[in-house]
């Protein structure tokens, strides 16, 4: 009888021990990562329709927040266009991602600041020109809200795309564009941590739009210059110049509401000559 009861315990251990085992195999994986889609762009031109796209570019960091305002930066460790992989790469990422499946997560992009009960992003007075309708990274901001693994970001910013065109039979040298609106077009975006709404801190004015080399514009092709601002800027108008060092080479001054910047959308401003 001591015999049997000795084997009975082993055996109910033993038991216990398999229910655990088959209790840890059953345990949901550990989140260890997420993806991201870009905010996607439309054509506002007043010319002709052109189709946009933003793309992740490896490197690009974004901060994410959970419901208790606990906050984590993450890097694009892959990307395929708009959508890109971002990786936990320490134990406590993989623990600040364990609700993501089941809880409200939000992200910030580029370079965002918690600032008291805010995430402060920010539309820059000195921009950097890339060719065409594009910008320099790290400098449109966006916001992301997830469903589970995955995040969703939107703007509420867009562009103005002005254009060159030298005299016929002429070129300029253009290193400089500079816009001037009646409102502040640069300043800090104040989200709630929530990401559901925001406010503007204009601080300027004036967005100065530079070239580190000097830009050969032609009498035959257009030479494109990109504009980031908040959505609803330039109601009041706006005057471009553009220099060639601190040579003015043109100025271009319009005063129509219908120039009012969209979320997410390029306002296409018609080709001016220069001087």
């Amino acid at each position: 009888m001591v015999m049997k009861t000795v084997v009975s315990y082993i055996g109910l251990c033993a038991f216990a021990a398999l229910a655990l085992t088959a209790c840890k195999k059953v345990d949901a994986p550990k989140v260890t990562g997420f993806t991201a889609t870009i905010a996607q762009l439309e054509a506002g031109t007043k010319t002709h329709a052109v189709k946009f796209s933003l793309v992740w570019d490896e490197g690009d960091q974004i901060k994410v927040l959970d419901e208790e305002s606990a906050s984590f930066d993450f890097t694009v460790s892959s990307s395929e266009g708009t959508t890109a992989t971002f990786v936990a790469d320490s134990p406590e990422k993989v623990a600040f991602l364990a609700d993501l499946e089941a809880a409200d997560y939000v992200a910030f992009y580029p370079n965002a600041v918690v600032d008291g009960e805010y995430v402060k992003l920010t539309i820059p007075a000195e921009q950097e020109y890339v060719p065409g309708f594009s910008f320099a990274t790290d400098t449109y901001p966006m916001v992301g809200f997830n469903e589970g693994k995955s995040f969703k970001f939107l703007s509420n910013a867009g562009f103005l795309n002005v254009s060159f065109r030298a005299p016929e039979g002429e070129t300029r040298q253009v290193d400089k564009v500079v816009l001037i609106a009646n409102e502040p077009v640069a300043g800090k975006l104040a989200y709630s941590k929530n990401g559901m709404s925001y406010l503007f801190y204009g601080e300027s004015n004036v967005i100065t739009l530079k070239s580190t080399t000097k830009l050969e514009v032609t009498d035959n092709s257009d030479t494109d210059f990109t504009f980031i601002l908040p959505e609803g800027a330039l109601f009041g108008g706006f005057t471009v110049e553009v220099y060639d060092g601190e040579t003015l080479l043109g100025q271009y001054t319009t005063t129509k509401v219908q120039n009012l910047i969209v979320a997410q959308t390029f306002r296409e401003m018609p080709v001016q000559v220069l001087l």
